[in-house]
């Protein structure tokens, strides 16, 4: 099972007798063949908003996506998934006063989120989008920049052994969860500023970024 995905694998196709086809056919077969799948499944895109302490009810799902979260207080401000059995799942944010940030959930087997539980002082705003919206780190970018929470999707493979240098200037958490099509992996997990070399795993498709300061990626 996919990390990023819980999709059934496909049943084989039934087998027949091999029959005649025509140019035209061997040409629509060789298109639909050369058309590529998408990275990530596109699920509909969930909007909510209020203000203060809520529970939402959300259209139930398990995969995975990004949570697009905003808060126009001053104190704390909190959201949780909740599973349909009110269990907590995951927690997509835990700051103080004004926030603005995107973050990954569902990466992992979990039970389907049916819920949000947000504790609040003030406005926000969540969105639930496909991991498609993750912002693109260019295939021929040596370096990718970013501020705060970020989810970050590679248009380059890792092959063998990739090395990212990573700095990050904020006070706060810095850490970093890499992802591929089965697995996960910590890369860095630090309080305050950082600067450091960590190595990416062949087959990368994701990275999930925690910060509260500026950080840099350099491959």
């Amino acid at each position: 099972m996919s990390v990023l995905s819980d999709d059934p694998p496909r049943e084989p196709r039934a087998t027949s007798a091999p029959e005649a086809v025509t140019e035209a056919e061997n040409e629509q077969a060789v298109e639909e063949e050369e058309e590529e799948e998408p990275a990530f499944p596109e699920p509909e895109t969930l909007e909510y908003s209020g203000v203060g302490d809520s529970v939402v009810e959300i259209d139930l799902h398990d995969d995975a996506r990004i949570a697009t979260l905003s808060h126009g207080g001053a104190s704390n401000f909190t959201v949780r998934t909740l599973t349909s059995g009110g269990d907590n799942s995951d927690m997509l944010a835990n700051v103080i006063g004004a926030y603005e940030g995107r973050v990954l959930y569902n990466a992992g087997e979990r039970e389907e989120a049916a819920a949000l539980e947000i504790s609040a002082d003030g406005s926000w705003e969540i969105t639930l989008e496909p991991l498609s919206t993750a912002v693109s780190w260019g295939e021929d970018e040596d370096e990718f920049v970013g501020a705060g929470d970020e989810v970050v999707q590679l248009a380059w493979t890792p092959e063998g052994i990739t090395a990212l240098s990573m700095t990050h200037d904020g006070a706060g958490n810095f850490a970093i969860w890499s992802y591929t099509s089965t697995d996960r992996d910590l890369l860095v997990n630090e309080i305050g500023a950082y600067e450091g070399q960590v190595s990416l795993a062949a087959g990368t498709l994701l990275l999930a970024v925690t910060a509260n300061g500026n950080w840099t990626f350099t491959r």
